[in-house]
């Protein structure tokens, strides 16, 4: 098991009290996600793009310290309100299959009003078979892309990223002894899919962890090693950008190098902690106080998380969270967190860290356990679950206004 792999098995040790309530049909639930959530979640970022205008991607050693939020400082327990008031504008309902009856996987808002959701074929998370845009407000979908996963594909995507008009998705698939990855896009209006790049990976080591859209390329960073690499969005071999080995990226144009916590000579120095723009050369540490190698900080590219407190980089803000988190910050802002009465779970929260306000999702436990929702720091903008036999979508991009 490798220093990443610890870290993950450390956090889900920590979250026991969020472990969910089994459904009817979770057999059938975990074989179609549990291939497209694992190993890349410990090492990859935020899978948001950035616009950027910088036609080459360049790492340097220039130093600055970590930049507040912006906006007043705060601090106490953020107080909860229901979600549907915390954010009226951003939260949708949806049925759990499309009008066709097939179920589906929400991606990514398109626009306001449209949502990019995958579905699958014979219910395998590896065998992808569209992507399609679901219209919430006329219940109509149209699909977009007749997604083609090559032979012998044995790990997808976990999110579509999406840049110049793009959708963007990759495949690991084996060839003999050899591990290749796939990169693909196809039209955002519709069309075919078609080949950007292929490469071959190290036995076991081959999974993309975050990939992103910037300025005619794309980018992405390898789930366990770390490193950037970079292709034409237009087709053409990929590069490693420079500067950038053993570095994972968060969130366009962002990477951070990885340190587990748990060994001594690492135990101030929080994963992540070390942050890297690459087209500026810009580095941000962390100035937050590491006093219990047990309950690390984990930090996106401007906040920290501990449990139920979170920080930005430089110390400079603090915020009480209404309940026990261990992710990172989705879209640099967003986390959800587990409260609780006593030692009984009491419901799932999600929180805006840079406004401090926070939404009750509505979720209730049975009995003592609770199915909360962990809301991926990859994920585009989007958090969606499951309450009362209806699909809950809420537009992060909307709530972040």
């Amino acid at each position: 098991m490798n220093d990443m792999e610890k870290l993950l098995s450390a956090s889900l040790s920590r979250s026991v009290e969020r472990a969910p309530t089994a459904p009817s049909d979770l057999l059938r639930r975990v074989d179609a996600t549990r291939r497209r959530r694992r190993r890349g979640t410990a090492a990859a970022g935020a899978a948001a793009v950035a616009v950027v205008t910088v036609a080459g991607f360049v790492a340097t050693n220039a130093i600055s310290h970590a930049r507040p939020a912006p906006a007043a400082p705060a601090s106490g327990t953020t107080e909860v309100e229901p979600i549907r008031k915390a954010w009226p504008g951003a939260v949708h309902t949806a049925p759990r299959t499309l009008p066709n009856g097939r179920p589906y996987t929400p991606e990514r808002f398109l626009d306001k009003d449209t949502v990019l959701v995958r579905t699958l074929r014979d219910g395998n998370a590896d065998r992808s078979d569209g992507l399609w845009a679901y219209h919430l407000d006329s219940r109509r979908a149209e699909r977009l892309v007749a997604v083609q996963v090559p032979k012998g594909t044995v790990v997808s995507w976990s999110f579509t990223a999406l840049g110049d008009g793009q959708l963007v998705w990759w495949t690991l698939r084996k060839d003999g002894e050899r591990r290749v990855v796939d990169i693909w896009a196809a039209p955002e209006k519709g069309g075919a899919q078609r080949r950007v790049t292929s490469f071959e990976g190290k036995p076991g080591r081959a999974e993309i962890g975050n990939l992103a859209v910037a300025e005619g390329k794309v980018v992405w960073s390898m789930g366990r090693d770390g490193g950037l690499f970079q292709a034409p969005l237009s087709g053409g071999r990929p590069s490693k950008v420079e500067g950038t080995t053993g570095r994972h990226l968060l969130r366009w144009p962002w990477a951070a190098s990885f340190q587990h916590p748990r060994r001594k000579k690492n135990f101030r120095r929080p994963p992540f902690g070390d942050l890297l723009n690459v087209l500026t050369g810009e580095r941000r540490g962390v100035s937050l106080p590491v006093d219990d190698p047990r309950l690390p900080w984990d930090c996106g590219v401007t906040w920290c998380v501990r449990g139920d407190r979170a920080a930005t980089r430089d110390g400079s803000r603090e915020r009480g969270l209404p309940g026990s988190n261990h992710d990172l910050p989705a879209l640099d802002r967003f986390v959800t967190v587990a409260m609780a009465e006593g030692a009984r779970p009491k419901g799932v929260a999600l929180v805006d860290l840079a406004t401090g306000k926070a939404g009750d999702l509505g979720i209730r436990p049975v009995g003592n356990t609770m199915a909360a929702p962990t809301l991926d720091y990859r994920a585009p903008g989007l958090l969606a679950y499951e309450l009362d036999g209806k699909q809950i979508l809420v537009d992060l991009t909307v709530a972040g206004r």
